[in-house]
């Protein structure tokens, strides 16, 4: 009597079987998990998180996938030495660290993580919206130099938000503020984003969003259009004493600019995640040394929840893409 044995295999493990592995470059610093979970579906992973872009160069041309975050810019140069790449995986919202038309035009896939650090990034917002309000960075300071002095701010209950970009977190940064007792305007090119909030009033304008809001936050991409979005002639249109926030691009908004209305009194304050130059150059350290500049250093997705959020993504993305199998 024979017995046969039929064994089901699935597409990671015909993969692991046939020797097919694909080769994963993760320049940026990442969540351990997602180096554990590409390996485990036989993913030849290089972690080399802070790389230099001379490394890249020389790197690149080995690998089918290449993992980054907003620091490694991935150009016409780096895609061109990429002669095997399948995938740029973009770990975060952003493309503007990536030449999209180059990649397209060699059938390179583009993979971002849109929902990973929507609830992140919606919080640190509304945490340095509060820090304005309150003066927070300034309590900080003197407390710590031994000072007993009491610091003055101003409640965000009955205060007019504007939000410009009304995507994911947009929309978040929206309800939580409803929640404070805010008046939610917004303003976005995509109108049809705008429904079905009845707590927002969509303006009719970017100008109108402007001259209305006590605070203004912006959660736009970085684009051609959106690069230096708001100048000079926008910053005038601001109400007088009002404060502004950015935890989407430092591009979208002219640093001079910025650094002038800061300076003059127009607006009484700027919390920025972000900065055209990252790490600073000299523009933006004036901008950083000045007492109504709240900054930090981009971490709105930097948290735990988020970036394992983000590797989870990721890896059912890549896996998908290249195998046709997901996690």
């Amino acid at each position: 009597m024979r017995c046969c044995l039929f064994v089901v295999v699935s597409r990671n493990e015909e993969a692991a079987l046939s020797g097919n592995r694909y080769k994963v470059l993760i320049s940026d610093k990442l969540d351990d998990f997602l180096v554990e979970e590409l390996r485990k579906r036989n993913f030849e992973v290089l972690y080399l998180p802070g790389i230099s872009r001379e490394e890249l160069l020389q790197l690149i041309e080995e690998f089918d996938v290449v993992v980054v975050r907003s620091r490694t810019k991935v150009d016409a140069e780096a895609i061109r030495r990429g002669k095997k790449l399948k995938v740029i995986a973009r770990a975060g919202i952003g493309t503007d660290n990536i030449d999209v038309e180059e990649a397209e035009k060699r059938g390179i896939k583009i993979v971002t993580t849109p929902e990973a650090p929507v609830a992140s990034v919606a919080e640190l917002t509304i945490t340095l919206m509060f820090a304005l309000a309150r003066r927070l960075h300034t309590a900080f300071q003197i407390t710590k130099e031994g000072k007993w002095e009491k610091i003055e701010g101003i409640e965000l209950r009955g205060k007019t938000l504007g939000i410009l970009g009304f995507g994911r977190i947009g929309r978040e940064v929206a309800r939580l503020s409803h929640c404070l007792g805010m008046n939610i305007e917004a303003y976005d090119i995509k109108r049809e984003t705008l429904s079905g909030k009845s707590y927002v009033r969509e303006v009719e304008s970017l100008e109108e969003l402007l001259g209305s809001s006590d605070f203004l936050t912006i959660h736009l991409p970085l684009t051609e259009k959106t690069r230096k979005m708001i100048g000079r002639r926008e910053l005038s249109l601001m109400k007088e004493g009002s404060f502004l926030i950015n935890t989407s691009r430092g591009g979208i908004i002219d640093q001079e600019a910025l650094l002038e209305a800061l300076k003059n009194g127009k607006l009484a304050g700027a919390a920025i995640d972000v900065l055209e130059k990252e790490p600073p150059g000299e523009v933006e350290m004036k901008l950083l040394s000045l007492p109504n500049v709240i900054a930090t250093p981009h971490i709105g997705s930097q948290t735990r929840e988020a970036q394992r959020r983000i590797a989870i993504e990721l890896v059912e993305k890549v896996n998908t893409i290249l195998r046709g199998d997901a996690p």
